[in-house]
């Protein structure tokens, strides 16, 4: 009798599609339909109004709050750029020298004496939106700032996710079986793409907000912060409007687990690189940057916009196969969960699990051992 086995697409390499480009606040859009473009090109501008940041100048400067204020370089009301000194206490008997400079460019607005807060006031700032991929533009959308661009990426797809769409350059944080602390989510990462090991704790999520990254990746994630993401319940259906103001895709499942070599690899080959994650839909876009891929763009015709449902796209639906020695496969069980391996052999006749439940087993070989497991713990790598 033909036995059967599930099958999951989790990576799709070299697919033509389209990716949204959107600008940041009003602004103009620089290209027309039909136009070729490439990562480096401009293709829009905007001015992002302003917002504010806290500075407990206090605790920066070791002092009272009441005596931040007569250490400010600057006064109140005044400009300030990124890396200008903004406040300065020189040594006094045991006490060292303090230097606080400013993170960003701003005007001081507003001390607060009781605590030691000052707040500044962001200066409102073009912001150029790079293409990021080498394509050609099919649709412009003017009063929305939107720009389709039809180009090649390969897509991996996770099991679950939050998080709006996202944009930024990718950074390996550690191997792929590290657990990613808070000390590892540094201010230089703004506005970068972390690919994580295992799992991210919750304070690191939470620091990575505060730095402003825009995206992490991790194998696993405690089921409790993905609850708090989604609303306190585990939905895997997915959800468009979730977002904590952080892109979070999960590839494995839940817990710690180390994302799978078949897409780890994948990330190593774009460290410092573009890319494009979508938490709401956990796929991660990942762009060709080659310029010969303009050639398969141009001659690969996609679905009319209005038709394709690009909002409803959660990718493709699982698939089932007919077992057989030779399939590659991920172990979805919950002992070893992840590994992936091949099929090298297929028992004949059912075994009687623990469980009570009759099933075939199959022997996986991984790079290190050789596993026996039901065939339903098994799902084939597409």
């Amino acid at each position: 009798m033909t036995q059967i086995i599930s099958a999951r697409l989790r990576v799709e390499k070299d697919l033509v599609t389209r990716i949204r480009r959107s600008l940041k606040g009003k602004g103009e859009i620089k290209v027309q339909v039909g136009q070729q473009v490439s990562p480096e090109e401009i293709i829009g501008s905007s001015i992002v109004p302003s917002g504010f940041r806290i500075l407990n100048l206090s605790s920066l400067l070791n002092v009272g709050a009441n005596r931040a204020g007569k250490y400010l370089i600057k006064r109140l009301g005044e400009r300030i750029y990124k890396g200008e000194l903004l406040a300065y206490k020189g040594s006094w008997f045991f006490g060292g020298k303090k230097i606080v400079i400013a993170p960003t460019d701003g005007v001081l607005d507003f001390l607060n004496e009781e605590n030691g807060e000052l707040k500044m006031t962001f200066l409102p700032k073009k912001v150029d939106l790079p293409s990021g991929v080498y394509g050609i533009v099919e649709d412009v959308d003017v009063e929305r700032g939107v720009v389709l661009i039809r180009t090649q990426v390969s897509k991996i797809y996770g099991v679950c996710g939050s998080g709006r769409s996202r944009d930024g350059i990718l950074h390996i944080l550690n191997k792929k079986d590290d657990l990613i602390s808070k000390s590892a989510i540094l201010p230089k990462y703004a506005e970068h793409i972390l690919v994580g090991g295992s799992i991210f704790y919750k304070e690191a999520i939470s620091e990575a907000i505060s730095v402003g990254v825009g995206g992490i990746i991790a194998g696993g994630i405690n089921a409790a912060d993905y609850r708090g993401m989604v609303g306190g319940r585990i939905i895997f259906p997915k959800i468009f409007d979730n977002d904590i103001g952080i892109t979070v895709v999960v590839l494995e499942g839940f817990g710690s687990i180390p994302p799978g070599d078949d897409i780890f690899t994948f990330f190593s080959d774009y460290e410092g690189k573009f890319m494009i994650v979508d938490g709401n839909k956990a796929q991660i876009l990942l762009p060709s940057f080659s310029s010969s891929s303009l050639t398969k763009v141009k001659n690969t015709e996609l679905p009319p916009i209005r038709s394709e449902g690009l909002i409803l796209d959660v990718g493709p639906d699982n698939q089932i196969l007919e077992l057989k020695v030779g399939l590659k496969i991920r172990i979805i069980g919950s002992t070893y969960l992840s590994e992936q391996g091949t099929i090298v052999a297929i028992d004949d006749a059912n075994t009687l699990l623990p469980s009570g439940i009759k099933t075939t087993l199959v022997t996986i070989e991984t790079k290190r051992r050789k596993l026996k497991v039901p065939v339903a713990n098994c799902e084939v790598i597409l």
